[in-house]
């Protein structure tokens, strides 16, 4: 990273390392106003950023596209265009209802037409802004850092989950670029468990080769809503980082926008991804929980395999 950008850039470091935890529901660092009012202001401005409005969703998505936005592999969102629209416009979700009321899209803006978001992505990815993340969470395993804007189209749905083990931590900036957007329903909840699912802490606490998982709405609580515009909030996951997103809202108008980051670590050390319905009953039954999870990669290998063309298929055999 140059001298130039830890010069412009440099005072959102000291913002970090001087910013106190809140506890509650979790550890978290929530700072508002934390890029500068120049530079918030120049950010929200870009046109990558705020776009016009729209008379559809094939529109916006177009217009995305053209602008070096591409649709984003990420949770709770799809990756296919036309099966959003399908979904969009005829409100049909094909998802678990217990869990979910839809999905959306996640797209990432892979080229910078305005200097300065070029600049901030660079910052935010260097190996300074990452040493003091690992410092402030006290991160001493390999890890690398992963830092992009996003949009964030409309029925974008994650329930509670405290995010998974390979994840060392994760922030979330808001640069909305309609000052309304506070007001809306499309922001991140810190919730926690309700009493009588507080059991899960304890089970993922001592279990730290199963992986953790979404659970449904109704067995946490919302404490906060990270609404306000240029407000950041970082944590590194854990046993009780339970957080959740559910976007209602007119996207033709704007779109829910963020800078968005992680560390992740390098190694996996979960052996097993349990389902919520595993973990429902405060009986829970680990052996079947691994049982089922070696029913479940046979069956992954198996579609694999089905997938790979017969004549393709006998030359591996013919080779082993």
């Amino acid at each position: 990273m140059t001298t130039d950008l830890s010069e412009e850039f440099g005072y959102l470091i000291e913002k970090i390392e001087t910013a106190s935890f809140s506890k509650e529901p979790f550890e978290h660092i929530l700072i508002d106003n934390f890029l500068s009012n120049e530079h918030f202001k120049e950010i929200i401005a870009a046109k990558e950023l705020k776009r016009p409005n729209f008379s559809t969703t094939e529109d916006l998505i177009d217009d995305l596209l053209s602008q070096n936005y591409k649709p984003q592999p990420f949770p709770g969102c799809s990756i296919n265009i036309d099966e959003y629209i399908k979904a969009i416009n005829s409100n049909n979700w094909n998802v678990d209802k217990d869990l979910l009321e839809g999905f959306g899209m996640a797209f990432r803006l892979k080229e910078y037409q305005t200097p300065i978001l070029d600049r901030i992505i660079q910052f935010l990815n260097s190996s300074e802004f990452k040493s003091t993340l690992e410092k402030k969470f006290n991160i001493t395993k390999d890890n690398y850092i992963e830092t992009a804007i996003q949009k964030y189209l409309q029925r974008y749905e994650i329930s509670p989950h405290p995010d998974i083990r390979k994840k060392a931590a994760t922030y979330m900036l808001n640069i909305n670029t309609d000052q309304d957007a506070e007001n809306i329903d499309i922001h991140t909840y810190l919730c926690k468990f309700k009493p009588e699912k507080s059991y899960i802490y304890d089970f993922w606490k001592n279990n730290k080769d199963v992986d953790r998982c979404w659970v449904p709405w109704d067995w946490c609580d919302s404490v906060i809503k990270t609404n306000k515009n240029n407000c950041i909030v970082l944590f590194s996951p854990s046993d009780e980082s339970l957080h959740a997103v559910k976007l209602d809202y007119n996207h033709l108008d704007y779109q829910r926008t963020q800078i968005y980051g992680n560390l992740w670590y390098h190694e996996i050390t979960t052996k097993y991804s349990p389902t919520y319905k595993s973990i429902a009953s405060p009986n829970i039954d680990i052996e079947a929980i691994k049982k089922e999870a070696v029913h479940n990669s046979k069956n992954i290998k198996q579609r694999i395999i089905s997938k790979i063309p017969t004549r393709l298929m006998h030359l591996i055999k013919k080779q082993h």
